[in-house]
């Protein structure tokens, strides 16, 4: 049993180290990220993991993460993860959402949905619980704009979720994803064109509006 669980966690290079691959003249990034026209400079938390993973897969594996002697802080809420990327998808699947301390290098969770650092914000904040982030159309360009974002949706493998406001749309990363919610939220600023787009990181009250 344990050279299975050592085998199920072991420590690779996955998802959670996407950051820097090359598309064409882009490289993807999180060492920032931009909102109300305002930089915001990140730093990797080190050792430390956000996870979404669905609710019926959690439970044997935060025990197995914590046999192997990590710390998992299970969050109070759930989060919902669209199993289609179309935004008006009616399957749902409910999922789980923990941290994990005590990595030192990148972290694989089998059946994971998705995998991050944490990071530390300017002010020394650990931030980071999220795959969600946010993209603002241009204004009488909505559709045309929607329409290139399902493009960009199978090409890069995110998952569209629904309008978050009357300008924002709400995206959401996977494993498979291109980049993290920070590298993504970068990419459709500073690579797609896109007016603003900012990860949708729950502990940071940031005002969007005045971009």
């Amino acid at each position: 049993m344990r050279k299975f669980i050592a085998l199920a966690l072991i420590l690779i290079c996955c998802a959670c180290e996407k950051s820097g691959p090359d598309q064409g003249d882009y490289t993807f990034h999180d060492r920032y990220f931009t909102s109300a026209k305002v930089q915001h400079n990140l730093e990797r938390a080190a050792g430390e993991y956000f996870v979404l993973i669905k609710e019926k897969e959690a439970a044997g594996v935060i025990a197995r993460l914590e046999t192997e002697g990590f710390t998992v802080t299970t969050e109070p809420y759930k989060w919902i993860y669209y199993t289609s990327e179309e935004y008006n998808a009616d399957e749902l699947a409910k999922c789980v959402a923990f941290t994990v301390q005590g990595y030192e290098k990148a972290l694989y969770v089998p059946n994971a949905v998705y995998t991050n650092h944490l990071y530390k914000n300017e002010a020394g904040d650990v931030v980071g619980k999220t795959n969600t982030f946010l993209i603002k159309f241009t204004k009488n360009l909505r559709d045309s704009q929607l329409r290139k974002v399902k493009e960009y949706a199978k090409e890069h493998k995110f998952l569209i979720l629904g309008d978050a406001s009357s300008e924002y749309f709400r995206l959401a990363c996977t494993d498979e994803t291109s980049g993290n919610c920070v590298e993504m939220a970068n990419w459709f600023v500073e690579a797609a064109g896109f007016k603003a787009a900012e990860p949708e990181f729950p502990e940071m009250t940031i005002d969007s509006d005045n971009q």
